[in-house]
């Protein structure tokens, strides 16, 4: 009785197929290249918002209305903002420049801060269906580029829209990122060395609960009390009547975000190389290539965990506000001109439509209905009998 072979029972003898199966699984794209691609995306995606931003009519200083702010608040900020810019230009001396400088070596840190050094561009995003935060619009400012990504729905004109202190909040997206982002790491590498029977799933736990509580010290009992930013309309957890409001999501997801990063920067391969590296030796490009390959992948990666880490849930908080503050509604340099007194928007709360930009029907602060000029009613239509 002849016997057939396993290959050839799957018909798969003398036919070529094995070598044409291994062909494919080396050509295989590695994953670095589909993660470099989706951060040059990304990032030609920012240059072409930002220009037109810059060319257009959107580019103006947003005023801080009649309200003056305490003046110890006002010397705060012009102290922090020069302040923070050093601080992210050291950040980036001593990730990038030093390594290059003592070894000519690009490290995952040096990828990692050139990264985040553009994550500023996706920081007014959660506001795209509706406000839920504001700047302080005493920080330098010249608006911001919200209006310019296409579709935005939130309420914005020249000199009335969402403010974007550049000075202050770029470099903060470098220096508190990666405060984070070693923290994080710091603490998973600690728990693992006292407690060596846990879990991947639970170091990023432990990790979890420290940047939690980073940013409720950063955020809730610094930053918010001295009016840099403020989270009117977010679910509150701390001083829920203040101006400086605590709301729990932005803890939450701040967290989430956090915990992504340094998870991306702690479990690495053997080659030091991060998740998204992987399949770099596969590459047949220059070492100078193969740097700018790893720093889009990196890009891509720390970009979609702020996306959705933090945009897409808090975007959701955006649509449905909670009613923001009566402290925080009488401080005009709060407000940034998208709602209350001075303007024809009743702020964010249950019940209050959501503004679609500066054409949809809204109610004003007094609760009357604003129809603007050129806005077609609906007529009623009947049903066909």
């Amino acid at each position: 009785m002849a016997v057939t072979s396993p290959e050839q029972g799957l018909g798969l003898a003398h036919t070529g197929a094995r070598p044409a199966v291994a062909e494919r699984v080396r050509r295989e794209t590695p994953a670095i290249k589909l993660w470099a691609f989706l951060g040059a995306l990304i990032l030609a995606f920012e240059l072409y918002v930002l220009i037109s931003w810059i060319s257009g009519p959107y580019f103006k200083h947003v005023a801080a209305g009649p309200t003056a702010e305490p003046g110890w608040m006002r010397t705060v900020q012009d102290i922090w903002q020069p302040a923070g810019v050093i601080a992210a230009l050291f950040c980036l001396y001593w990730f990038i420049a030093r390594p290059w400088i003592r070894d000519r070596a690009v490290t995952t840190d040096s990828l990692m801060v050139a990264a985040f050094a553009t994550l500023w561009f996706e920081d007014p995003l959660s506001a795209y269906y509706g406000h839920w935060f504001t700047y302080n619009a005493n920080l330098i400012n010249f608006g911001s580029w919200v209006h310019s990504v296409p579709t935005w729905m939130a309420y914005e004109k020249p000199g009335h829209m969402l403010v974007e202190p550049i000075v202050l909040i770029a470099p903060v997206y470098v220096y508190f990122i990666v405060v984070g982002t070693l923290l994080g790491s710091f603490v998973m590498r600690r728990a693992a060395a006292r407690w060596p029977h846990l879990s991947t799933l639970q170091l990023i736990g432990i990790c979890f609960g420290a940047m939690a509580l980073l940013d409720l010290v950063a955020e809730g009992l610094i930053w918010l009390p001295l009016g840099f930013w403020e989270y009117p309309g977010g679910i509150g957890m701390l001083f829920p009547s203040t101006y400086h409001k605590f709301p729990i999501n932005e803890m939450l997801t701040i967290a989430t975000t956090f915990t992504g990063i340094a998870c991306l920067r702690h479990f690495r391969d053997d080659h030091g190389r991060t998740l998204v590296e992987r399949g770099l030796d596969r590459l047949k490009v220059s070492r100078g290539a193969q740097v700018g390959i790893r720093f889009l992948a990196v890009a891509g990666a720390v970009h979609l965990i702020l996306f959705l880490g933090y945009n897409v849930p808090n975007s959701f908080i955006g649509a449905h506000s909670r009613p923001w503050p009566k402290d925080l509604q009488q401080r005009s340099y709060l407000t940034d001109g998208v709602c209350g007194a001075g303007t024809d928007n009743a702020c964010p709360g249950p019940g209050i439509p959501l503004n679609r930009g500066t054409s949809s029907i809204r109610i004003d602060p007094n609760g009357r209905l604003v129809v603007p000029a050129g806005t077609t009613l609906p007529t009623l239509v009947p049903f066909k009998r």
